[in-house]
């Protein structure tokens, strides 16, 4: 009897060994496959009109919200859930797994691509000032702010921080704000003298105090290292969810700039000039030189 006990235990311990072997060697759920199977995903956004905002109602739209959405939707995921933050804090929540990939206007640039993964891009916009109204000091180019009595609002963390650097203009006279909000308010206040912004997301800021604030016209596009300072934004995810950036460029190539999704984003205020016309490989080619 107990060498009959001992078979079926030894049995038994086989199985369980077995069973653990193939448990560890079953390749783990990628972010993709664990979206399409739960059909849900986390989404990261800073709001700003007009990437990834909240409407009234409390839903999120904006034109990064209905071009993922739309991408979601063919890729059989349903229900997005939004994880709000600020834009600082955007990379580390990614970083962190708050959550599956960020969607809320984000530029391609070298630095980043070192951190994240970026789909191909679907929009191309230049940056802008916000300034009060009748512009009273002239302001026309980052260059105005090469001097001590004057203040640029920028968000932490956003392309124009970085252009804003790049052309010598010193951290004392940068105001660093968490969100475009944060910038209207301190033109408004006199704490600073322009925000710099998207030239889309300056427009849609006038419309909130048209009476105390306008876009800085005529205005000097920044040029770095002999380029024009064009911002392309992608959607970006961690660098090992490689099956869902690979799926989601699937559904983006032809989809970007045709009559569907130039309906999407519309109403939004993009014009057909903002879409964009290269690739985030050609965008990218230079990185390794530039480090």
């Amino acid at each position: 009897m107990r060498r009959v006990w001992w078979g079926v235990a030894g049995l038994a311990l086989i199985g369980m060994i077995t069973a653990l072997i193939w448990w560890l060697a079953k390749p783990l759920e990628t972010t993709l496959e664990r979206a399409q199977r739960t059909r849900m995903i986390r989404i990261g956004y800073a709001p700003e009109a007009p990437f990834s905002y909240r409407d009234p109602t409390g839903k999120v739209v904006g034109e990064e919200a209905a071009v993922i959405t739309w991408v979601m939707q063919r890729l059989g995921v349903s229900q997005l859930e939004w994880v709000q933050t600020e834009w600082a804090d955007l990379i580390p929540g990614l970083q962190a797994g708050r959550f599956d990939l960020i969607a809320s206007g984000m530029f391609i640039t070298c630095e980043r691509a070192e951190l994240l993964a970026f789909s191909q891009p679907t929009f191309a916009l230049s940056p802008a000032m916000l300034v009060a109204k009748t512009n009273p000091l002239q302001i026309r180019s980052f260059a105005d702010f090469r001097r001590p009595d004057r203040r640029l609002a920028v968000m932490r963390g956003a392309r124009e921080a970085e252009i804003a650097q790049a052309l010598g203009i010193v951290p004392e006279q940068l105001l660093f704000v968490p969100d475009v909000q944060t910038g209207l308010a301190a033109v408004l206040a006199g704490r600073a003298d322009a925000l710099a912004l998207t030239d889309i997301s300056i427009d849609l800021l006038v419309q909130q105090a048209p009476d105390q604030v306008e876009r800085a016209i005529p205005f000097v596009p920044p040029i770095i290292d002999g380029n024009l300072s064009i911002g392309y934004g992608a959607f970006a995810m961690r660098h090992e969810d490689a099956h869902l950036r690979i799926a989601i460029d699937q559904q983006l190539i032809g989809f970007i700039g045709s009559d569907e999704h130039y309906g999407l984003i519309a109403p939004f205020g993009f014009s057909r000039e903002q879409l964009p016309n290269r690739s985030t490989a050609s965008l990218l080619q230079g990185c390794e030189n530039d480090s």
